[in-house]
């Protein structure tokens, strides 16, 4: 317990986005510790992604593996962690902090991690959350906000600020329930168009993907083996 105040002590003097990942990394760790794999599913997989910062500070987290109880909830947030709330909804160091019980993943295999000072942060895979925004852009009626959300991921993607599986964003985008395979050729296009003319350096690779699966680290965070404070 005595560790888990000192964390959250340290980490409530780091700047917001900061704040955000380490508070991450160290309900990640506790959550692991009592058998369940969280994974990071909103805005700040988003923002990593797309290299930006937001202007609200929010945590929203999905079991990845195990299952997430009510009881659970109750025992680390408010117990251990001390946050106000209840159950599913919570607030901690300015933070709002969201808990859905139905995972949010199909493609867990490429989610990416990343590593902070107190534990390893899951995030929502890139080509998820991308379908997700290219859907939002066109359908049922065209939305500027997801457009621009959606070019942003794939101009980031396309000058490897991450590391997109193309084949993987095109099957997804195919799918039924998405049905965006041309829009996110066209897209692309548009990403690729705007990347070129800003003068950044585009991956030539296309729709090949490498294989590799590479984890996404933030500048200043401990390398993946590093044993987070909160467990040692």
């Amino acid at each position: 317990m005595k560790r888990v105040t000192e964390a959250l002590k340290a980490i409530a003097l780091k700047k917001p986005s900061a704040r955000a990942f380490e508070l991450a990394g160290a309900i990640s760790t506790l959550f692991k510790l009592n058998g369940v794999m969280l994974v990071v599913t909103g805005e700040l997989a988003f923002n990593s992604y797309a290299s930006s910062v937001s202007k609200t500070s929010e945590l929203e987290f999905a079991a990845y593996a195990g299952k997430l109880t009510p009881r659970l909830l109750q025992k680390i947030m408010r117990g251990e962690l001390g946050a106000q709330g209840s159950v599913s909804r919570w607030e901690l160091l300015g933070i709002a902090v969201r808990f859905q019980f139905e995972s949010a993943v199909a493609l867990k295999n490429l989610c990416r991690d990343i590593a902070t000072p107190y534990g390893v942060v899951k995030l929502r895979p890139a080509e998820e959350i991308t379908a997700e925004r290219i859907l939002g852009a066109v359908f049922p009626s065209k939305n500027e906000m997801a457009r621009g959300e959606a070019l942003t991921l794939l101009t980031q993607a396309l000058v490897d600020s991450f590391q997109m599986d193309w084949l993987a964003l095109q099957n997804l985008c195919h799918q039924p329930e998405y049905r965006i395979g041309e829009e996110l050729a066209q897209l692309r296009s548009e990403a690729k168009r705007e990347a070129d003319a800003r003068g950044l350096v585009v991956n030539q690779v296309g729709h090949h993907w490498s294989g590799k699966t590479e984890p996404v680290v933030v500048q200043g965070s401990l390398p993946l083996d590093t044993d987070p404070a909160l467990s040692s």
